[in-house]
């Protein structure tokens, strides 16, 4: 259970940003038009609310273990995430500012920043990667304000596929459903280090909007490779939502070593 608890706080960790790489007007093509266009179309698919709320049944798989938790999933757009297990036995509240949560079953808590959490781990985090996961949009839409580092790779099954790639050894392929622009797939490849990470998502209609309706994350480093599995049911929109979270006394506080 505790992974299980742990899950939402660790998807921050997929988040690596590639940095922009710097090209002259000459190397772009009629290529890079026609992904553009299909990137302006998918950044118009963004789901617009402001509050959403849901059942999320979390499945954790490692080859060796497997481990299954329903949670309570509040978000107020760009602004807060909140998770909570059954009986607030543990919860995670994420802001653009910080990362949060507590687990009563070991007495534990983490709190911190993502600068820092960024400096420890050698990568940069944000609260607008991890949004970008749970809704189904591109994970990294900043960089598509950027120019030159945008490739359209050849249709699979009538799906638009897009690479990205800048500086970083870190290659990003979104691959967008063809109705609706969202993103089906995203594949995130840490070149020369033999780590990969997919995201596959299906989606359910909630009022005027397309939502995940699952989204299975697999990332894998060699020969190892684990399964996180999200289901939304129940999903509400634009209702008046309350984030509660208070870590309790006499918690033992989670730090992470250089």
């Amino acid at each position: 259970m505790k992974k299980i608890i742990l899950i939402l706080t660790v998807l921050l960790l997929v988040s690596c940003k590639t940095k922009q790489a710097v090209v002259t007007p000459a190397g772009r093509t009629s290529v890079d038009k026609q992904a553009k266009e299909i990137i302006n179309r998918h950044l118009k698919s963004f789901p617009d609310f402001k509050t959403l709320s849901a059942n999320l049944q979390v499945t954790y798989k490692d080859g060796k273990n497997e481990q299954s938790l329903p949670l309570s999933f509040r978000m107020e757009k760009d602004k807060t995430i909140w998770v909570s297990a059954p009986l607030g036995v543990a919860k995670a509240l994420i802001t653009p500012e910080k990362a949060e949560y507590y687990n009563r079953l070991d007495s534990s808590f983490f709190s911190g920043d993502f600068s820092y959490i960024s400096k420890l781990l050698g990568i940069d985090v944000g609260f607008n990667e991890l949004q970008n996961l749970l809704l189904g949009n591109a994970l990294y839409s900043l960089n598509f304000k950027s120019e030159g580092f945008i490739k359209l790779l050849p249709e699979d099954n009538n799906r638009y596929n897009i690479e990205v790639t800048g500086e970083s050894p870190v290659e990003v392929i979104y691959r967008f459903l063809p109705d609706n622009y969202r993103v089906e797939v995203t594949e995130v490849n840490h070149l020369g280090a033999n780590q990969k990470a997919i995201a596959t998502y299906s989606y359910q209609q909630v009022g005027e909007l397309l939502l995940p309706l699952s989204i299975k994350i697999v990332a894998s480093e060699g020969e190892n490779s684990t399964q996180i599995i999200l289901e939304f049911k129940g999903l509400d929109l634009d209702k008046k939502l309350s984030f509660p979270f208070k870590i309790p006394s006499g918690m033992k506080e989670i730090t992470i070593n250089k």
